[in-house]
């Protein structure tokens, strides 16, 4: 292809891409091009001067909320100053934590996450990038909400089709009762290679979820008694699908029904971050703060606020 044709290409990719807002899996079927040509293309146009961007971004973080809060948790905190544009506030959150959660995910071999709404809107707004070295995978079992698109198993594939990259995915629930069959279906050759992957994470992308997670899904509410016994009473939120009380304390351990990586094993990767813009989840968020359970914590600026507030009641 003759140079003047390639610049042609690179315009009319960017136009497609930046402007028109196609999607590159759109972009391979009317260019016939493969996800890494059309991302080379995209960065010679840059490198070339025929793409220019320029940012004006309408956030800014919190800094003095995030050196208070850092003063009172061993946790790294990243807090969105509020916005006055109101209307795109959960967008610019999500951009704001993507932006930052994505460099630790490209400096990293594995990637473990878990489901919800807050890690599918993030790994949206993630940039396309190479990464063939890159494994995303689950840690835990499904939540049971098959029918959404913030599942862990979709999501993991999600991420890596965002990166280019490698993912593997563990088809068990979440919970699973009998000790006996949980202990050996992780020692089934497919569940075990995750499991195994898994332990030698970089980074978990997760969220603290509240007990209306459990109770929303009908398999898990109708049999609370069995998974958590009496201590579901006195739980404020889940972290890594176990219950934890107000004061950080991991509840039911000694009869802990999750499948997935211990805690043990959990706590043993490097980075843990928890993204986080509902500020009617505070007092889980200060449970998992009080049980050092994340090493970053992502926060709208309502939330931290409202963190502060009920810590000084």
């Amino acid at each position: 292809m003759e140079k003047n044709d390639i610049n042609q290409l690179m315009i009319n990719l960017a136009k497609d891409y930046y402007i028109e807002d196609i999607p590159i899996t759109t972009l391979t079927n009317k260019y016939e091009l493969s996800r890494y040509k059309i991302l080379k293309y995209l960065n010679d146009a840059k490198e070339q001067g025929i793409i220019t961007i320029n940012i004006q971004a309408p956030y800014e973080r919190n800094y003095e909320l995030e050196r208070l809060l850092g003063s009172m948790f061993d946790t790294s905190f990243f807090i969105l100053k509020e916005s006055e544009d109101l209307t795109n506030s959960n967008y610019y959150f999500w951009k704001f934590s993507a932006e930052i959660i994505e460099d630790y995910i490209i400096q990293a071999n594995i990637v473990s996450l878990s489901w919800g709404d807050s890690i599918y809107q993030i790994i949206e707004q993630f940039k396309p990038a190479i990464t063939e070295n890159l494994i995303f995978t689950q840690f835990v079992g499904e939540i049971g909400k098959y029918h959404s698109l913030a599942g862990s198993m979709r999501l993991v594939q999600k991420a890596a089709s965002k990166f280019e990259a490698n993912y593997l995915t563990l088809t068990a629930p979440l919970y699973i009762i009998n000790n006996q069959a949980r202990e050996l279906l992780a020692l089934e050759p497919l569940l075990q290679k995750t499991l195994v992957t898994a332990e030698k994470s970089d980074v978990i992308l997760t969220a603290v979820a509240t007990p209306a997670s459990i109770t929303s899904v009908d398999s898990w509410n109708q049999n609370k008694h069995l998974l958590f016994g009496d201590s579901f009473n006195q739980t404020c939120g889940f972290a890594y699908g176990r219950p934890f009380d107000e004061y950080g304390n991991i509840l039911n351990l000694e009869n802990d029904k999750t499948f997935g990586l211990s805690l043990e094993q959990i706590f043993k990767i490097p980075k843990r971050i928890c993204v986080n813009n509902n500020k009617f989840k505070t007092g889980a968020l200060i449970g998992a703060l009080r049980g050092n359970f994340f090493t970053h914590m992502f926060l709208n600026e309502k939330s931290a606020l409202s963190i502060l507030d009920q810590l000084e009641q």
